[in-house]
């Protein structure tokens, strides 16, 4: 697996796996809104880490929510 820095971002790679090839991704920088967590690498992995992050982040809000409507 290939390790991205900021020295990679914007660069526009080939990445070749067991389930397909990624032609042509750019290499990025995201980071959660939320807490800040950062992630550099090819665009459909930050779209991962994104809503991922999206998804943690809301139940962990609906969890606060609903125990401070029981307290």
């Amino acid at each position: 697996m290939t390790k991205y820095t900021e020295e990679n971002i914007g660069d526009i790679v080939t990445i070749e796996r067991d389930s397909g090839t990624l032609i042509d991704e750019r290499i990025v920088m995201v980071y959660c809104q939320v807490c800040a967590a950062r992630y550099i690498g090819p665009i459909r992995e930050a779209g991962g880490f994104l809503g991922g992050h999206e998804v943690f982040h809301t139940w962990e809000f609906k969890v606060e929510m609903e125990t401070a409507l029981e307290a």
